[in-house]
């Protein structure tokens, strides 16, 4: 079969919409986040435990507290350069911590306070995750001192007070024991209001590249620049077998319209759309064109990386036009 306007004989889907890497997206959740603290328990990789569950009220406090932001003195909001609301995130924490998570770090369920209170826990996580200082080993003017320890047994540190000597405030913390409380603190108010908070908005993004990579090579986004549109569903057709991501555009708005951010692997132009002006496909030296003409001997004055162009005859056989694309994606 040759693919030329005539002999055309069905419509063919092709994928219009936005570009999803299930493979190779792996962004961690809050749950993960939860996860990978009590692992890091379980291997007693303390320092790591510590840092990352000290970040589970950061999250908490921005979903259950949006409200809190900053402010100048006169009472104006403080805009942040997308022109939001800039989170106050210490007061998000704080609040966090004594309203969903106090209860947990009781010593005993009768005590009428909680052994850390939320502003203690958000001057041990900036203490720890930005300065390090606070601690026994640290002579500062602060007075309050962090005596961080592990195999205290079963309660926060088997030290239930506070000791207060000379102005000072010692605050002892068993690093299990305050893990452990936090991730179930954060638990709970997980799964009381997950169903109506977006804790999505506060993912990681992460992306395996080798799984991105072999769903790129896989199933390569290709854009086919043609005018005619029997034509142009003729060669989505041809390559379908390659790919599911086939789109096809008939002027340059509506490719960069319907891309956007997205970098196609290849582009397949028609001999017609060469007299549009500001093509998409001709920046980029580095990015594949594959051009059909009837005038193979033509001089299209592309810039174009060496390899990165291949003219071809049309009307084309199905298998060239498949191996001189299958060519750019080895």
């Amino acid at each position: 079969m040759i693919l030329s306007p005539a002999g055309l004989f069905r419509q063919v889907n092709f994928v219009k919409g936005g570009h999803t890497m299930k493979r190779g997206d792996v962004s961690f959740t809050f749950l993960n986040r939860i996860e990978e603290v009590e692992l890091n328990i379980k291997d007693e990789r303390w320092q790591s435990a510590l840092a990352l569950a000290l970040t589970l009220p950061d999250i908490c406090g921005g979903i259950a507290f949006p409200d809190i932001v900053k402010r100048y003195r006169d009472g104006r909001v403080m805009l942040d350069r997308q022109k939001n609301p800039t989170r106050d995130v210490g007061g998000q924490y704080i609040r966090w911590f004594d309203e969903y998570a106090g209860d947990f770090f009781k010593v005993s369920s009768k005590d009428p306070v909680p052994y850390i209170c939320g502003e203690r826990c958000w001057q041990l996580r900036c203490e720890y995750l930005h300065q390090n200082k606070g601690f026994l080993n640290d002579v500062t003017e602060s007075s309050i001192h962090f005596h961080l320890g592990i195999n205290c047994g079963t309660s926060v540190c088997q030290l239930d007070e506070s000791n207060v000597q000379n102005g000072l405030t010692d605050i002892r913390i068993d690093i299990e024991q305050f893990c452990l409380r936090m991730c179930r603190a954060a638990k709970k108010y997980y799964y009381d209001v997950n169903k109506e908070k977006d804790f999505s908005l506060y993912n990681t993004p992460v992306l395996d590249f080798i799984q991105t990579k072999k769903e790129f090579r896989s199933n390569p986004l290709i854009v086919v620049m043609c005018s005619k549109p029997m034509y142009a569903n003729g060669l989505s057709m041809t390559l379908k077998q390659i790919s599911t991501q086939i789109l096809i555009c008939q002027a340059a708005e509506e490719a960069r319209k319907n891309l956007g951010k997205r970098k196609p692997a290849i582009w397949i132009v028609t001999e017609e759309m060469m007299e549009q002006q500001d093509q998409p496909w001709r920046s980029g030296i580095n990015r594949p064109v594959i051009i059909l003409t009837r005038d193979i001997e033509k001089d299209y004055q592309i810039q174009k990386t060496d390899g990165k162009l291949t003219v071809l005859s049309f009307p084309i056989q199905p298998e060239v036009l498949r191996n001189a694309v299958k060519l750019y994606l080895m």
